[in-house]
């Protein structure tokens, strides 16, 4: 793929160092509150008294920049170089991990906002959490095994 935008980041000394950099942002804009609201799910009391519902409305606009961020930043690098990135397993990986990992982040708020839960729907929301975490430890590490597939 060879346009205009691609050939320029590609052919420039510093456009692709500084998305990655802004990528990097993002994703730390957007795996800190997905954490922070993973961690809240795992206590009966919240994270610091602070219930998984106030964590979540709390935190969802810094998550949500996070995302464009990311989102942006990453068309753009995998425009520069779309064939690095379209046979990479590593890539391939990320992206399942990403969309399962903000599912399973999305699924912790409305079960949170239950006055209070059962054993079952405790066990659930825990489950849903460890989960949670693991798949965004995945997304991270997949993400830096791209340059090195």
């Amino acid at each position: 793929m060879h346009t205009r935008v691609s050939t320029a980041i590609r052919e420039s000394t510093w456009a692709v160092m500084a998305m990655e950099a802004v990528h990097l942002i993002g994703l730390t804009l957007l795996s800190g509150p997905a954490i922070i609201v993973g961690l809240g799910a795992l206590r009966p009391g919240g994270l610091r008294g602070l219930s998984v519902s106030t964590l979540t409305a709390a935190l969802l606009p810094v998550l949500r920049i996070g995302l464009l961020l990311m989102a942006v930043s990453g068309s753009l690098i995998a425009v520069s170089m779309p064939f690095k990135y379209y046979g990479n397993a590593a890539f391939r990986w990320k992206m399942l991990l990403l969309i399962v990992a903000l599912a399973t982040t999305a699924s912790l708020g409305p079960l949170s906002r239950l006055e209070s839960l059962t054993s079952s729907q405790r066990a659930r929301q825990r489950g849903l959490a460890l989960a949670a975490l693991a798949l965004w430890l995945g997304v991270g590490f997949s993400g830096r095994l791209i340059g090195f597939l």
